[in-house]
């Protein structure tokens, strides 16, 4: 062999070891990506966990009850307490949807999770505070969430609608 069929060799062998390269990297991206997406729905369901504690209070329980059936049901820091919970839902449930959005959450179990947040504005009361406080969340989220309650079917969370 000459010195030239060396060298032709030589980038031959330069060009396969780039395209295992490549497809060794665009496998550890895959599975970054992966990783990502299950890490992403265990904080969001750890999120998602932690705020719902109070509600096994029978104090809060009895407020958050009322609340849901409307913010006129509620008397002065009741409505603090009732208005806060639900607005923590609200950012919970806005970062999640950028996510999913984004490709950070896997969209396999975005319709259920979606569903169980929109069950709860089929409340009276829930809406309420959504109306008072859209301006604290992003427009997009925001006609996000209105256009689907304007298609919900009336599931409620607890059995009884309050459409």
């Amino acid at each position: 062999m000459t010195l030239q069929d060396w060298g032709a060799l030589g980038e031959v062998l330069g060009g396969v070891a780039i395209i295992v390269s490549l497809i060794y990297v665009g496998m550890q991206v895959r599975h970054g990506t992966q990783a990502t997406r299950a890490a992403t729905a265990q904080a969001f369901t750890n999120q998602y966990i932690n705020i719902l504690p109070p509600l096994r209070e029978p104090d809060f329980a009895e407020i958050y009850w009322r609340g849901l059936h409307g913010l006129n049901d509620l008397q002065g820091s009741e409505k603090v307490v009732f208005m806060s919970f639900i607005a923590t839902f609200l950012r919970i449930f806005e970062v999640f949807y950028f996510q999913e959005k984004d490709g950070a959450f896997d969209s396999r179990i975005f319709g259920g999770w979606i569903n169980s947040f929109v069950d709860l504005f089929t409340y009276e009361g829930a809406r309420e505070v959504l109306e008072l406080r859209t301006h604290w969340y992003s427009p997009e989220f925001i006609e996000y969430l209105r256009d689907r309650l304007a298609t919900a079917a009336p599931h409620g969370m607890y059995s009884e609608p309050d459409r």
